[in-house]
Order: C-alpha cells, then structure tokens, then sequence
C-alpha cells in the first residue's frame, strides 16, 4: 500500500532533460515509483491525485544563500519561499555570527528545526570577515570553533571564505579554520571576486569548491577548468554568461542560487525567479530547472533529493506550464505545504532564549561623526569611498580637497559627498570618513545590518540628522532609521539581533519598501538603495570600504589613512 499515487502527469526527468507521461507513487517521504504510462490496476494507495495538464518538477535547492539578508527569522523565510517551490537550502549565517558569535549560530539552527524547509547550514569561515585588528566582531572564529560546529547534525559546509587574500598566507587563523573543515569532512565554500591565474590556484588548493560573485566569460572558463561550481545569482545570469555554459562539455557544474534577497523580492519569488531570469536569456527551460535542483543536489552531497527517481525525498512542484509561478501545488516529503501560491501549514516559532549579544553602542554622540579633531579648521586632501557606478556596490578610492569646520566636512550642493560613520556595538571604537556617488541630498541613514560585521553604520549629509537617525536605531533596539534634520521619517525595527524581524514577510517588505522610498526621496539613486548603502561596512567587497578603524583596502587588507 503506497501513500500517494500521483498519476496523468508530465514528469520532469532532469537525468536526461526530458519530460515523460507517466505517474509516481509515494511511501513514507519518498517516491518508490517513477514509471511511464498508467497506474496497474493492482496498485493501491491511501490518496490518489490526478495531475492532469500538470508537471511534476523536482523542488528547488539554493546551495548558497544567507537567510540573515532577508531580514526575517527561519520559520518566516520558511513561510516565504516554500510556496515558490523552494524546498531545500544551504543557510551560511555568517551574519548572526559576527554579531553574536557561536551562540547565534547554534541559535539559527536550532531555530531551523522542525520546519517543512529543509534547511542545511555552513559554519560561518568570516567571522570577522578579515581580523580583529581591522573590524569589531561579537566573536573570532578559530579551528576549535569549526571542530565544534561541524557536530551539529545540519552542518555540511564551511561557509564562503570571503578573506581570499587571508588565505593565500596574511591570516594563519584562517587557514587553520580551513584546515579543520577538511578534517571535518565539510565542503568549503568559496568567495573569488578578483583573483586568477596562480592566485586562484592557491586559493582552491586549500580545498575551496565554488564561487558566487560577480562573474563573466574568461573567469567562467578558468574556474570551471579548474574545478570550481560556479553559481550564477542574478547579478550574473546574463545572455553573454549563459551562452558560456550551454558551450560546456559537463555545465553540471554551474548553479542557479540567490545568495542575498530582501523581503521585498521574495514576494515576487525566490529560486524561482533564477530559473525564470536563465530561462528568458537563453538557457533550456530544463536546463534552468537542473541547474536549481539535480545539479544543486550534486554538489551538496545530498544523493537523494534533486530529482524525481525511486528512493529520492518526495520533494516536489506541479505546474501548469515550466514558465509559470508559482507552482500549482508544492509537497514536501510527499505532504502538501503550499497550493497557489498559498502555505497551507502553519509554521509555528520554537524559538530558543536569544543568546547575549550588544545590540547597539551604549553611547552615540554627534562627536562621533567628524571626521578630525574637535578644533580643526583647516582644508584637508581626504581619502574618499567612491561608489563607480549605481547597480552595483564596486567603490574605489579617490581623493578630494575637503574644507574642515570644528572637525566636521563642509559640503557643495552638488559635490555628491556624505559623512559614513561606523560604531561598534560594543561602543569601544568608531570611525567617520567620506564616502561619494550614493546620491543622498539630505537627512541620514543609519542600520544595524551593515554587512559583514553589522556594526551601527550612519550615512548622512549633516551630523544632526545622523544623530538622529542613529538614537533612533539604538531606541528600538536594531534596526534601521532614516532621519532628516531632527526627525525620524521612518524605521525598521529588527529585534533579532539587530538584523532580522519575527514579522510576515509582507509586513517586513512594506516596512522596507517605505525605507527605500524614503532613501530615494532623499537622493540615494541607486538601482537597490539599502543594499547598497548597507554594504558599504563589507571589508572583502573590493576595493574600499569603512569598518570601525578606518577606510580598508579590501585587496590588501590595510586600513588607510583619512588624510591622503
């Protein structure tokens, strides 16, 4: 006696890249049959379904992405994605980790627990992103960290080694991070936006497998000669680098994933809008399919989920059509979860006792956001943190006369200017320095999500409505606020460690569509304003960016002085 029959469908052979009529039978989670044709007469089953004029697709795998950027708790996510026919993800909380160490981390996973989601994890390798000496983290992962992490039941991977420089021989302490994920039998997972030729090849002879960032036609052909999945997020899925892998020999090496997210895209999907984006800039519909679920699979080292096949979790989508979400019906261990587009479950919270963590600095004073001395008067040539252009958060360095007053800047109407100043939750260090090209006009920013250390960084034109904007963050306890002159225009309060909300996907995405609204009123003319701004704190996002001790040269790992 079978569970489930589901029979009269179109059953989507990612093996062979076929669809075939045919029907599958369910028992205890998983398929135990997967056969063309019809249903034997003599075949029995609790509950029979007849999925005429639909597909039968297996549910979608994101094998590399952070829950943390989507600014909601697991069981929230959870409720998110699901009905979008994700049913299985790699988590790498390497947010929650800076912020509050070990403890946060077991407290993601076990906060993942019990949820229809199949939720996996890496242990975060970035913690900090570089060094103690250049950035304040809650912790400082080291190989006794990893050794523990890795015996918790979800964990399969070291998260991305975003220290690339560190790991090609400044940073000890990471390389014995490493070291231990391979003892530990992990997957390490990797973060390569500039190096090749013999850099590269020292990088992933540490034993690194993959890389997600920003990615073209010749970085594509190396890394997959030389062994690494690649994964393309949206940033990379484009005509130029599909038409690359359809030329691959094996493109089972190239993943469909989404790394970063915010709320107000996941209700416009989630994996699934990867599959779309690939499928509409060239790559065969089942190929894009493959690409986030089989291939996925594969590389997880989880043999039995992936695809429709005997043996395998019963994890999967019906669609009307392969171009269409979201999916008809969405069945997670043969058990439907989701139907148009509708969780059909609730998912309750079981949550442990959030660990101690400082949410934000005790002490904000306006004095924090000059830039030199109290009683400096003079004209400086300052270093400065240049966005290049407004998709991406690329930034350069480049220098420029400043005219000082008591310490602070004084601005142009038209000089494209702001103040960027990054406090340690701690309260034991900050640093203000310039930055250029974020558009903003008038009024501040300021957020506890601040990647990767997630400090308090403000971002303003004037240090009264930065003050403002950063009290306003310390009165809710984390979050972010937008402040112009002495009043808040609006927030987002984010209780869970400074970075995430317990609140409705929809509620969250209203919150942060307002913000965004709010930031391009004020001049932020960026394609993603809050990304962009809260990336800004990113000490490996090349080439500069701000931590609390000063401007870093991300690729050298030194921190500059203001003064040029």
């Amino acid at each position: 006696m079978l569970d489930f029959i589901v029979t009269n469908t179109r059953i989507a052979d990612l093996f062979r890249l076929r669809l075939f009529d045919g029907w599958v039978g369910i028992r205890n989670g998983r398929f135990v049959y997967v056969e063309a044709g019809s249903v034997p007469e003599d075949m029995q089953a609790e509950h029979v379904l007849d999925a005429s004029n639909m597909i039968l697709v297996p549910g979608l795998i994101d094998a590399h992405m952070h829950i943390e950027s989507s600014l909601i708790t697991p069981r929230r996510f959870a409720e998110a994605v699901l009905p979008w026919g994700t049913t299985t993800i790699l988590s790498d909380p390497h947010e929650v980790g800076n912020v509050a160490g070990e403890a946060g981390v077991k407290w993601m996973i076990d906060a993942s627990r019990n949820l229809p989601l199949r939720i996996l994890h890496s242990i975060p390798s970035c913690v900090p992103a570089t060094s103690p000496e250049i950035e304040w983290t809650g912790d400082v992962f080291d190989a006794n960290t990893i050794a523990s992490l890795a015996q918790e039941d979800s964990v399969i991977a070291l998260g991305e080694v975003m220290d690339y420089m560190g790991l090609l021989g400044m940073n000890p302490r990471l390389q014995q991070i490493v070291l231990q994920a391979k003892k530990s039998g992990l997957l390490i997972e990797g973060h390569i936006p500039t190096l090749s030729g013999t850099d590269l090849s020292q990088y992933l002879a540490h034993g690194v497998s993959s890389d997600h960032t920003l990615t073209f036609a010749d970085k594509i052909h190396e890394q997959i000669s030389k062994g690494v999945v690649v994964m393309l997020q949206t940033k990379s899925i484009t005509p130029e680098n599909i038409a690359v892998v359809l030329d691959l020999a094996d493109p089972s090496r190239v993943l469909l994933i989404t790394d970063d997210i915010e709320p107000t895209l996941l209700q416009e999907g989630h994996l699934s809008r990867m599959v779309e984006l690939a499928i509409s800039v060239g790559m065969p519909t089942l190929s894009a399919f493959a690409a986030a679920s089989l291939y996925p699979a594969r590389y997880l080292g989880q043999r039995d989920t992936g695809a429709i096949a005997p043996g395998y979790h019963a994890d999967f989508m019906l669609l009307k059509d392969l171009n269409t979400f979201p999916p008809e019906a969405v069945y997670v261990s043969g058990k439907l979860i989701a139907e148009q587009g509708k969780l059909q479950t609730t998912i309750r919270a079981e949550y442990p006792p959030l660990p101690d963590y400082p949410a934000v600095p005790a002490q904000i004073q306006i004095g924090q956001f000059r830039i030199t001395e109290a009683d400096d008067n003079r004209q400086i040539t300052a270093n400065i943190v240049a966005l290049q252009n407004k998709k991406i958060t690329l930034t350069k360095l480049e220098t420029s006369l400043i005219q000082l007053r008591d310490g602070y800047p004084q601005f142009d109407d038209d000089d494209e200017l702001a103040i960027a100043a990054i406090l340690a939750r701690n309260g034991k260090s900050y640093f203000a320095g310039l930055i250029k090209n974020t558009g903003l006009k008038a009024g501040a920013f300021a957020s506890t999500v601040a990647h990767d250390s997630h400090n308090l960084l403000v971002i303003g034109r004037n240090p009264e409505s930065m003050l403002t904007a950063a009290q306003g963050v310390s009165d809710i306890g984390g979050g972010v606020v937008i402040a112009r002159d002495n009043e808040i225009i609006t927030q987002l309060e984010l209780p869970y460690f400074g970075l995430l909300s317990d609140e409705p996907v929809p509620i969250v995405a209203h919150q942060l569509d307002t913000l965004q609204s709010a930031l391009r009123e004020l001049g932020v003319d960026h394609a993603r304003p809050f990304l962009t701004l809260s990336i800004m704190g990113l000490s490996v996002s090349p080439y500069v960016k701000f931590t609390d001790k000063g401007i870093i040269d991300t690729e050298k790992r030194q921190l500059l002085p203001l003064i040029s």
